[in-house]
């Protein structure tokens, strides 16, 4: 039989979308609204839905045949996994790809901050660049030997911190309740137990968590307020991590120096949102992921994780296991069926 797949947005590469047609049946819906995606899902047996776009419990509840939700990268807050392993259905993100991209996003964001890059371009096309180099505003810091402070030590987070050791002697210190000290002493990195302890000296925060209930606006006004005054926020990670509020408030009054930010509370970002009025922040459209090499494998990895449950084979990059039993079950009743 052929197995219904639901691509609720196009996959990062198209690579993937023709492996997946193949072998199943794929209805894509490109920018859809609610109705049309809960349409769609009913007969669906595996759903992707790329990011910031949201399978949750009503979606689910309207697949009645769904195997298999996969995201199409790392994070999964877009997808409902209680209600998921309710059902029965494997979830799986792609967790392998992103650390290389991420980092290197991460730290040109970090030393676009440091040499001031968007303020000197902006001098420059202006005609004052010259002048006005040598003056108060500049308060380039070298990386060299400065404190990187990172926020969420998982793959992301412990690539960005061996980038910054190897190549400029930055000390690092982590914030992560979920990594043990030998683990963080075997990568040379110092663990901080309390969050203000971190941020009280850091040069540099870089936010890696995952975004949780423990995590969300997880920098606040409190937060920024620990940070020291010279210091940057870099934040590639979740936007709802940091609250924009606060966020604005801090570097509106010069509470800290800079910040740069690829990903937001709300996506994508109109010409109306405060942060696009402040002249201390750098913005990306969240493409710190996006590189050719990973948006293909990204697509291909969807594509035969999707194909693979079909055929009862257990994903790689399941985040909910305990639901595994009941979705090899169902698809070996499916297979049986046609």
């Amino acid at each position: 039989m052929r197995h219904k797949v639901l691509l609720i947005d196009s996959l990062y590469h198209p690579g993937g979308e023709a492996h997946l047609r193949e072998h199943a049946d794929v209805e894509l819906l490109l920018s859809p609204d609610r109705a049309a995606v809960l349409a769609a899902a009913r007969g669906a047996h595996g759903i992707c839905g790329r990011y910031p776009n949201k399978v949750d419990a009503e979606v689910i509840a309207a697949a009645e045949d769904l195997l298999v939700i996969c995201s199409s990268g790392r994070g999964t807050d877009a997808i409902d996994i209680a209600a998921a392993t309710e059902r029965g259905v494997a979830v799986v993100n792609n967790p392998g790809f992103g650390k290389v991209p991420v980092s290197e996003h991460a730290l040109f964001m970090m030393m676009s901050l440091s040499r001031h890059g968007f303020e000197h371009d902006a001098m420059t096309r202006s005609g004052s660049g010259w002048s006005d180099r040598l003056g108060a505003g500049n308060t380039i810091r070298d990386l060299e030997g400065s404190t990187l402070g990172i926020v969420g030590l998982g793959q992301i987070g412990r690539e960005m911190a061996r980038k910054c050791q190897g190549a400029f002697s930055m000390a690092v210190l982590a914030y992560d309740p979920y990594v043990d000290r030998a683990t963080m002493d075997e990568l040379g990195v110092e663990k901080v137990e309390r969050l203000e302890d971190l941020l009280g000296r850091a040069d540099y925060v870089s936010v890696h968590a995952e975004l949780n209930d423990g995590s969300h606006h997880l920098f606040d006004d409190a937060a920024f307020a620990a940070m020291q005054p010279h210091a940057c926020l870099i934040n590639t990670a979740r936007g709802r991590i940091v609250s924009q509020d606060a966020l604005h408030r801090a570097l509106r009054d010069r509470r800290i120096r800079a910040a740069a930010l690829d990903v937001f509370e709300v996506e994508p970002v109109g010409p109306d949102n405060p942060l696009c009025a402040l002249d201390n922040i750098l913005l990306s459209p969240h493409v710190g992921g996006l590189t050719a090499g990973f948006m293909k494998e990204s697509a291909a990895t969807v594509a035969r994780t999707m194909l693979g449950v079909f055929r009862g084979e257990r994903p790689e990059n399941i985040r909910n296991p305990e639901a595994w039993e009941r979705t090899k079950q169902r698809a070996m009743r499916i297979l049986a069926e046609g």
